[in-house]
Parts: structure tokens; sequence; C-alpha cells
């Protein structure tokens, strides 16, 4: 069985970015002095997955304020006379963190480049990854015309928002396949587990998503977490991507019992400071080996990073490494 390795969000920034972001917002640094310091985290953190022998290698998105954030500033998602960075700040599910929320006020336009190239162009070829937020993601944590003014969905706008979206996703995913030869594309989904709306909406978030994935060469994945997606189950596995990954500690993997499906298998606990160690990893991952026989298993944080301290996440990710090592000798 083919085991892998590889990282799948926001990567956290060191103390000394983020006392340097803090810094700036206060009129301290230049903008161009904290992104200096962002540049060469960045820079450390590709030639650090390489040294690892990770399979696929992300820019870490240290420049994403939020996940996002930096699509809705390329797309104008935002009030007329207002800006991405002034959209009301909102608590992500189930965590500690917060985001801007986007608003969607009509149809998003074609042509927008969402991802900078700078970073993907600085990893080798055959292990190039991108991550992005799924169609259903991005129109679900989002306001504008697909909501009632109590929040409520509007089930035939939401549809076409969600479809939309599927649009221009694809379109950048086609736009970095042929300008930067990326290998894997990520869609990162928090919102579906934990969503009531998501088993109503279950044929329109199939179709998003074979829009998203029209046509694109590279490997492709939907990365779940914040809840037991095996609820799912079987329809889960029929989503046209190649890969499905959840969080390992929220998941009732048992039911995932020969799948046939390649699996991300989020075993890295991204929501505590506890290091894992490579040898407790090789045994759970075995399990599951013996236990669901996927196509494919590939080792994960159970969800981004960006929740523990910088040092504590690449000890983490040192050990994944390691312990994918391990399975394959």
């Amino acid at each position: 069985m083919n085991v892998e390795a590889y990282l799948n969000g926001i990567f956290p920034r060191s103390d000394f970015a983020l006392e340097s972001g803090s810094s700036w917002l206060k009129g301290r640094v230049t903008k161009d002095d904290y992104y200096k310091i962002l540049e060469k985290e960045t820079i450390e953190l590709i030639e650090l997955q390489h040294n690892l022998g990770l399979d696929y290698v992300t820019d870490g998105q240290l420049f994403w304020d939020d996940f996002l954030r930096q699509i809705a500033i390329a797309l104008e998602l935002h009030r007329e006379n207002s800006n991405a960075n002034e959209n009301p700040v909102t608590r992500q599910i189930y965590t500690n963190t917060f985001y801007r929320k986007p608003i969607i006020l009509n149809k998003i336009g074609n042509g927008k480049e969402i991802i900078d190239t700078e970073f993907i162009n600085k990893t080798q070829e055959g292990k190039r990854k991108i991550i992005l937020p799924s169609p259903f993601a991005l129109a679900y944590l989002s306001d504008g015309i697909h909501r009632n003014e109590d929040g409520t969905i509007k089930n035939d706008i939401f549809a076409e928002v969600l479809l939309n979206i599927a649009k221009i996703l694809n379109n950048e995913i086609h736009r970095l396949e042929k300008e930067s030869k990326i290998s894997f594309v990520q869609f990162n989904e928090p919102c579906i587990a934990y969503a009531d709306e998501a088993k109503s909406f279950w044929s329109i978030i199939n179709e998003s998503l074979r829009i998203a994935t029209k046509d694109v060469k590279a490997i492709t994945s939907l990365h779940l977490y914040n809840g037991d997606v095996s609820k799912f189950l079987p329809e889960l596995l029929e989503l046209p991507v190649n890969r499905i990954g959840f969080d390992a500690y929220a998941t009732n993997i048992r039911k995932f019992a020969d799948s046939k499906k390649f699996l991300e298998i989020g075993i890295i606990n991204s929501k505590n400071s506890l290091i894992e160690k490579p040898e407790a990893i090789v045994k759970y991952a075995r399990q599951i080996q013996d236990t669901i026989n996927p196509e494919g298993l590939a080792l994960v944080p159970n969800r981004p990073l960006e929740l523990v301290p910088q040092q504590i996440a690449i000890k983490k990710i040192e050990n994944l490494a390691k312990a994918a090592h391990l399975l394959r000798d």
C-alpha cells in the first residue's frame, strides 16, 4: 500500500513574526519589513518539507491572515466602499481563531487570480501542492445574497452561488496547472460535518466539486474536519475527488472498511501541543491498514496546524515524516 505524508493548511507563524505583525498594525515597522519576515519563514518551511521527504509541499499560507481572506481580497467579496479587511470578524467553527467573513453581493466574475505563484515556483516540480477552501465552505461561511436577514439560507440562490464559486476555483486551478505545473489540489472543508444543511445540499455539493475539478490533471482531495464524517458514507466516497481526508480523532474510522479510496488520515492532532511519537503514529496507521484496507494512505494533521506554536508544529511534522518513512520501510 502506498503511504504518503504532507501538510494540509495554514502553518503557524513564529512568535517573532506574530510580534512583527502586531508592530506593523501599530505603525512601528513597515509592511515591507514584516513581509520580508514572512517570506523568510515561508522559504524555510518549504525547505523543511523537502528535507523531511514529504510527498507534497505547500507554502504554508503564511501570508494568509485567515483561510478565506486571500480569496475575499482577490475576488472583492466585501461591501461597497469597503474592503475585505473590514469584513465582520467571525469565530471559526469550534476553535479560538477568527476570520473575516466574505460578503457575496453579486455573481463573482472570472479571470481574477487568487494565489500568488512566487512560492509555488520555489517548490520542486512534481511536489507542488495548493490548498483552497471547498466551494461549499466558501459559500457557507459567507454572508450576502444567498442568506436571509436572519442568516438562514436561500436555497436556490445558495445553489447558484455554490456553482459560481466552483467555476471560479476551477479556472484558478487550470491557471496554476498551466503556469506553475501544480501536482496536487486540496479543498479544505470545515463545514460539511458541522452544517445541518449539508445532507439536504448533498447533490449540489457533489456538482460543485465536479465543476471545480473538471479537466484537472492534478491529484485532488477533499479534507473534512470539525466532526465525524462517517455519517455521510457511502456517498462521501463517491464525491468527484481522488482522495478523502478526515479527522481520525472525531471520525468512526471502522465505517470506512474496504472503501477502495485513497484516504488522508488526520492522525496529528492540531488542537493541542502534545507531540505524537513516530512509533505511536506507525502503530495506529498499521491498525488502519489492517482494519479498513484503503487504496492508499496519507498521514496528515487532522486540521491545519495554525492553532499550535510554530516550534510545536515543526516537531509534529518531523515525527509525521519519520512515521511515514518507518511505514514504507
